[in-house]
């Protein structure tokens, strides 16, 4: 069977999630196919880093890829606006990397460039300010001497107050914006550039300035059931789940 790279964007699973099951399948069936599966942030409503505040549903989507790195399969993980600190404890164990700022993904000739996406825009400095505060690490070691309830309580009403921020910015697709992010990496030789965080899927040409370049957009998985997907010949393109 032929192998393949797969992206993944914004699951967004809660605590008695009816698609939980559905999502554990999809990684069971990515099991025998993909080589190397890259989580592009936000795969939980909010995920703290820690076991001690780790939640059942949490636990089930860890272990899963745990399993999968048992069979040798290589899974990555792009930390989202969602996401605090979420390496600790899992990179070298259910993920082979966890990064909080961006990939460079090669497979099948291609060079992707991949990002969560949630700093592309310049104008949301509330959003900008909270994102270097809240993972600081003045702020993370205070945060972890807080009872877990505490902890709990306290990311949640952030992240409430968070998801409020720029409305209109969020409501509409920033393509121009998104555009001005990618330049410099598709100048730079990737031949596309790799995002989720906007929840709708985008395959956009790069322009007359990067020919046969892309701008791949992914969709959120919950409601879509769509993945992108390179083959090891190169071919790139979305895919039902």
């Amino acid at each position: 069977m032929s192998r393949e790279l797969v992206f993944v964007g914004d699951v967004h699973l809660e605590p008695d999630d009816p698609a939980l099951d559905d999502f554990l399948a999809f990684l069971d069936r990515l099991g025998e196919r993909a080589e190397r599966i890259v989580l592009i942030g936000d795969l939980f409503r909010i995920w703290i880093g820690g076991d001690e505040v780790q939640q059942p549903h949490q636990t089930a989507v860890v272990d899963r890829v745990a399993a999968l790195a048992r069979r040798g399969v290589a899974v990555r993980y792009v930390e989202g606006n969602r996401d605090y600190r979420v390496g600790v404890g899992r990179a070298g164990h259910a993920f082979d990397r966890v990064t909080g700022r961006a990939l460079v993904e090669e497979y099948g000739g291609r060079r992707l460039f991949v990002a969560h996406g949630d700093g592309i825009n310049p104008r949301d400095v509330r959003y900008r300010m909270w994102r270097g505060f809240s993972r600081s690490g003045p702020v993370w070691t205070a945060f972890r001497c807080l009872p877990r309830a505490a902890r709990m309580r306290l990311a949640d009403v952030a992240e409430r107050r968070m998801s409020g921020t720029n409305l209109a910015f969020k409501h509409e697709f920033p393509e121009t914006e998104v555009r001005a992010f990618a330049g410099p990496h598709l100048a730079a030789g990737h031949d596309a550039v790799v995002l989720g965080h906007f929840h709708v899927e985008r395959n956009l040409d790069a322009g007359p300035a990067y020919p046969g370049r892309r701008i791949l957009v992914l969709p959120e998985w919950k409601g879509s059931r769509r993945h992108l997907r390179v083959s090891a010949t190169g071919d790139v393109g979305f895919v039902d789940s």
